[in-house]
């Protein structure tokens, strides 16, 4: 990481950058999880069957 990494969905200049594991992007503390940056990721686990889970919401 540099230190003028900007956010992929909103361009905020990064301290520390978040990288996404579905998509490699780069992104701010705000749009790090796939659901906030429309991580096309979660499109491709839909088509394989996978389940995409953040683990966020507090369900097993």
């Amino acid at each position: 990481m540099s230190p003028m990494d900007t956010c992929n969905q909103c361009g905020e200049k990064l301290v520390s950058a978040r990288g996404c594991s579905y998509c490699e992007g780069t992104f701010c503390p705000h749009h790090q999880l796939p659901e906030k940056h429309d991580c096309p990721g979660i499109e491709h686990l839909s088509k394989t069957g996978d389940r995409f889970d953040s683990g966020f919401d507090g369900s097993p």
